[in-house]
């Protein structure tokens, strides 16, 4: 990345600091008979403003989709967390109707994330091959499927044993609040790159 990109630094940055404060306080646990509609809201309105952002602004889009391909998806390697995932599932901390589903496909991505960034590096061409859009789509779809059963194991009623209210509290709560929608913003980065090169002369 170069200064151009600091703006984006900075805001992650700040973004960052603000789903760690917000987590501290506890804003994003519920009780047990309540929607998790503020981790929710943080987990969407980011994704939902870039996503309007690539659409609305040509200067925000230009920027974006300057930022170095190889750095994108080299984001990907945090998704080991998803061993974390196990782990809590062991320790009967996360149901496996969650955990199993979310953390292999998590440990999918960050296993093949440096091939990917090494078929990249050797030819940029890679990018724009239908290999390398299953990859995007499979990373986007994986997070889809994570929050869609995080969400079902906090709906009230839905079972009366162990939940994923371990992913309202720190430090599990920075992977729906921050590392997940940033991460997906990689992703549509990387599609939008796609797009722009389809769309030049």
């Amino acid at each position: 990345m170069t200064n151009k990109h600091m703006p984006l630094l900075w805001g992650a940055i700040l973004w960052f600091g603000a789903a760690l404060l917000l987590a501290a306080r506890g804003v994003f646990v519920t009780r047990p008979n309540e929607l998790p509609l503020v981790l929710a809201l943080a987990f969407l309105v980011p994704i939902l403003l870039f996503v309007l952002g690539l659409g609305v602004s040509s200067r925000w889009r230009a920027l974006v989709v300057s930022v170095p391909p190889v750095f994108l998806i080299a984001l990907n390697g945090w998704r080991f967390i998803g061993l974390g995932f196990l782990m809590a599932y062991a320790e009967g901390m996360l149901p496996g109707g969650f955990a199993w589903p979310a953390g292999l496909g998590d440990i999918a991505m960050a296993a093949t994330a440096p091939w990917v960034v090494a078929r990249v590096a050797a030819d940029d061409g890679f990018r724009f091959g239908k290999t390398f859009l299953a990859w995007n789509l499979f990373g986007i779809a994986d997070f889809v499927d994570a929050v869609l059963l995080g969400t079902l194991y906090l709906w009230p009623g839905f079972t009366a044993g162990t939940n994923t209210a371990l992913m309202q509290r720190l430090p599990f709560a920075l992977i729906p609040s921050f590392f997940v929608p940033l991460v997906a913003m990689a992703h549509f980065t990387l599609l939008a790159q796609r797009r722009s090169r389809s769309a030049a002369p």
